[in-house]
Parts: C-alpha cells; sequence; structure tokens
C-alpha cells in the first residue's frame, strides 16, 4: 500500500474526497477506452440514457467486467482495489458497483448534487467511490465538484433522478432535499476537480458532489466509477435502491460477502 501517502489517506478521511494524482497509467486508460464503444454499442439491461438531445448524450451502465474481457482485465490487475483498500485503511474490500458514465460532448446538462449513500443498501461506514477518468477533465467538458466534509453532517439526502434533479419516485424523504450548494459554494466548502488522464478521485458515499455539463464540442467525458466497502461495512437495506441485486441473500446489519457483492481484494 506504499503507493498512497498518509496525507492522501488523512485528506480523504477530512475532507471525504481526495484527488491521486497519476494513479493509473496510460496503458490502463487504453484498455478500458478500448471498449467503452462496444459497451455502449452492446449495452446491459442495467444500462439508462439519461441524456440524448441533439448532439449530446449521458450513457451510463453497469458490470461491464461480467461481459466484457478489458474492463474484467482491470477490475482485477489494476491497481485500483489496492489503492481504494490504502484510503480506507482495509485489509479486505467487496465490489458494490462498477459504474460507465459516459457524457458525450454538447450534453449541457449537469448531475445534480446528490451523495452515493441512499442509492445503496449499504452502511455508512467504510463505503467509497474510485471515479476515474478515460479523458482529461476541465469546468467546461463535466468537471466533477464536492462539498468537502459533507460527510461528517450526518445527514442523508433525499436521491435525485440522475438526468433531471427531480425527486426519485418511492424513495424515503430521509433529511429532505439536498441545500442549494451552488447559491452559495463558498460556505459548502466546494471544490472543482480539473483532472489530467491518470488521476482519479477517491470519495466518501456520504460525500455531497456533482458534475458541470460537458458544453465541449469535441471532448467526450467517459468514467468509470468503482464503488467498494471495506471491512467494516454492513448489509442495510432501503426501500428505495435502484441498483439493488434481485435477491440479496444478506442478514440486515451483517457482513457483505456473497455473489451480489463479492470479496475482490484482500491484503
Amino acid at each position: 500500500m506504499s503507493m498512497i501517502a498518509e496525507d492522501e489517506i488523512k485528506a480523504f478521511e477530512n475532507d471525504g474526497v481526495v484527488c491521486v494524482r497519476g494513479a493509473f497509467s496510460a496503458d490502463w486508460l487504453d484498455l478500458l477506452e478500448s471498449a467503452v464503444d462496444t459497451i455502449m454499442g452492446d449495452p446491459s439491461p442495467l444500462s439508462r440514457e439519461y441524456v440524448q438531445t441533439g448532439d449530446g448524450r449521458f450513457f451510463t451502465d453497469h458490470h461491464m467486467s461480467r461481459r466484457n474481457n478489458a474492463f474484467r482485465r482491470f477490475m482485477m490487475d489494476s491497481p485500483a482495489s489496492e489503492i481504494a483498500a490504502a484510503l480506507l485503511r482495509s485489509d479486505k474490500l467487496n465490489l458494490v458497483d462498477e459504474h460507465l458514465l459516459v457524457k458525450e460532448p454538447g450534453t449541457d446538462v449537469p448531475t445534480y448534487w446528490h451523495h452515493d449513500l441512499p442509492y445503496f443498501e449499504i452502511s455508512w461506514d467504510d463505503f467509497a467511490s474510485f471515479w476515474i477518468p478515460l479523458d482529461p477533465v476541465t469546468v467546461d467538458t463535466g468537471a466533477m465538484k464536492f462539498a468537502k466534509g459533507s460527510h461528517k453532517w450526518g445527514k442523508v439526502y433525499k436521491p435525485v433522478m440522475i438526468g433531471s434533479g427531480k425527486d426519485a419516485e418511492g424513495a424515503a424523504e430521509f433529511d429532505g432535499h439536498a441545500p442549494d450548494i451552488d447559491a452559495d459554494p463558498d460556505r459548502y466548502n466546494v471544490e472543482v476537480f480539473e483532472m489530467q488522464r491518470g488521476d482519479a478521485l477517491f470519495f466518501h458515499a456520504a460525500t455531497l458532489h456533482a458534475a458541470e455539463p460537458n458544453r465541449s464540442s469535441d471532448v467526450r467525458r467517459r468514467a468509470l466509477s468503482l464503488r467498494y466497502a471495506g471491512g467494516r461495512a454492513t448489509f442495510e437495506p432501503r426501500d428505495y435502491v435502484p441498483s439493488r441485486p434481485e435477491m440479496p441473500e444478506l442478514k440486515p446489519g451483517g457482513p457483505l460477502d456473497g455473489d451480489d457483492y463479492p470479496v475482490i481484494w484482500r491484503a
């Protein structure tokens, strides 16, 4: 785990997000890039088209490694899991979700403020995402932004629909709607992360985040989001979970180990 410095771990713990610069070599990103259009040309039943108007398109799909060798190689052999384990200070990782997000040029729609926690049946502690862009990311092409420290507020806000920002039908109210962070970004300690190819963001599932539209005319914004649970995470059933496996054979408050959330890494 020496590839991650202690100050990066502390930044994650304090801010709920850290940008790991130069986390992945061009070879790993080239491997994923070679498979993205294949996935988009033959999407799974879990795929979604959140925006598809004019030249814009916001496409997502899940669990690509189950059917694509390039994604499988990345999941099993890249340093992603080892880096995630170091940042979580965990000796074990369960894979919760594998999520491809493609914002094509001209997609003038933001990703609205939300946190990942209410979309999954995973406990608060030890649950985080690795967001790995395959393209350079700027404010104009869809940079991610975070309300640093929001994972410590003790709040779970009502989930919204990714493409519209409207309330997710059937979701619990939780702590109501997320605050209007864009109206006062300084108050909410917002940081926008512009990234080079090879950089990656790691953030807690309770950290509020959003993303800019892709206003570029010629630059794609392709990213892989890997959601990991560490050794302290437990199963926590919820009424509204769009990501729910068919029939998770898990006990509330119990460990995640099983076919639905496989152990992908151990120390």
